[in-house]
């Protein structure tokens, strides 16, 4: 009987922890703001933590029309990204430390085989639905402007 109730109590705890494991914690609930581009206000999910700029948009299945997600890098550096398992069709925008445009890219979903290199040191990457920059008439040297300063956390 009482090795019943060990098993018993050890399944209860089990249970318990992965249910606990399910909760999002505070930690990996995303900081939002707002900010514009020549004068588009978009709501943007910050990823300024390794971990968060490792994960960015991957498993995701849409993205709001005027949503974006802005990658914080720690100091102006030469970038890269790749779109391993996200699932949906994104633009790049690269932006330099005094938050101008330098480049756009469209890039493919779900594949690894294709880079998105900046071709100049960028500290901010933005990114937003594809054709996002076209439609809006977006281009080199817009401004990035945020509703307050953002930094990167490592």
């Amino acid at each position: 009987m009482f090795t019943r109730f060990c098993y018993f109590v050890l399944l209860l705890f089990l249970l318990v922890c992965k249910q606990a494991d399910s909760f999002p914690s505070q930690t990996n609930t995303p900081e939002i703001l707002f900010g514009s581009v020549a004068d588009r206000v978009l709501k943007l999910e910050i990823a300024n933590t390794p971990s968060t700029r490792a994960t960015g948009l991957m498993y995701r299945t849409k993205l709001g029309e005027d949503e974006g997600m802005l990658f914080v890098f720690p100091k102006p550096d030469f970038l890269s990204f790749w779109m391993k398992n996200t699932m949906i069709p994104l633009s790049i925008g690269y932006f330099s430390e005094d938050m101008r445009l330098l480049e756009s890219f469209d890039m493919k979903p779900n594949q690894t085989d294709e880079v998105y290199n900046s071709r100049k040191p960028a500290m901010y990457a933005l990114e937003v639905n594809q054709g996002w920059f076209a439609k809006h008439k977006i281009g080199k040297d817009a401004v990035l402007t945020l509703e307050r300063k953002v930094s990167a956390r490592d």
